[in-house]
């Protein structure tokens, strides 16, 4: 009798370990099941990459048959239900999405690398949830302790966690009111070396997004010309808020 049951208990840990693993090897192209679905598909790399129907480029991790994505902003949650992705949060909710055969790229390299990256996101999602920075930076009682979070996340390689932080920084560095309307900004604008060091950081981690935060402060600081150059190098590298700072420079909106 006990070695009959002996298949099932294996079974059910075997399910257990395998509901808690966090990943993002999930990798190819999603096409939405319905023209009226604003976002046409989700194309992963295998390696915690997004591109999300071509708006922007998000970060993604899955743990067991639930997958999350970050877009620019907000957050997407999904079931993964064979070739198919199930939307189960506000934007994506009741819509599906259903793996093609088209050819995509596959930016995993290291298993144990992109599987870090993936735990690092999942630490910070759960140190986030649906939250923005500037719900932490509003409330000034666990501001400091988000930051340090935060950076800690940062400090171990999560990029995202890195933009959030160079994001606090900047608003300690220029004050919250002045970012809002610029046209106010009284503040001397001499150049804060740990901000450019972080946003360096930034980019050297391969994050796109790190010459666009990094040339917008640029542009605070008045340096017009490394501004460009910054978003010049993001847009040509494919970051489409790059390009979107490029344009709104040129056409002075």
């Amino acid at each position: 009798m006990k070695t009959s049951c002996l298949p099932v208990i294996l079974l059910l840990i075997s399910n257990l370990i395998n509901s808690q693993v966090i990943d993002n090897k999930i990798q190819g192209y999603y096409q939405a099941g319905s023209d009226s679905n604003m976002y046409s598909f989700f194309e992963f790399d295998g390696d915690g990459k997004v591109n999300i129907a071509g708006l922007g480029t998000g970060d993604y991790f899955t743990k067991g048959d639930s997958l999350i994505i970050y877009p620019d902003k907000s957050i997407f949650k999904f079931k993964i239900k064979g070739k198919t992705l199930l939307g189960v949060s506000d934007w994506v909710g009741n819509k599906i999405w259903v793996r093609k055969d088209t050819i995509t790229t596959d930016n995993r390299k290291d298993a144990a690398v992109s599987q870090n990256k993936a735990a690092l996101l999942y630490e910070y999602y759960k140190l986030t949830g649906t939250s923005k920075t500037l719900d932490f930076m509003l409330a000034e009682k666990i501001q400091n302790s988000h930051a340090e979070k935060i950076s800690v996340l940062c400090n171990k390689g999560l990029g995202k966690a890195c933009l959030d932080y160079f994001g606090i920084l900047l608003i300690q560095d220029q004050g919250l009111e002045s970012l809002l309307k610029p046209e106010k900004n009284k503040k001397a604008k001499s150049a804060n070396k740990q901000l450019i060091a972080l946003g360096n950081k930034i980019i050297a981690q391969g994050e796109l997004e790190g010459y666009t935060v990094l040339g917008s402060y640029y542009y605070i600081l008045g340096d017009q010309k490394k501004a460009e150059e910054l978003w010049n190098t993001g847009a040509d590298k494919g970051s489409q808020k790059s390009a979107m700072a490029l344009f709104q420079l040129e056409t002075g909106q």
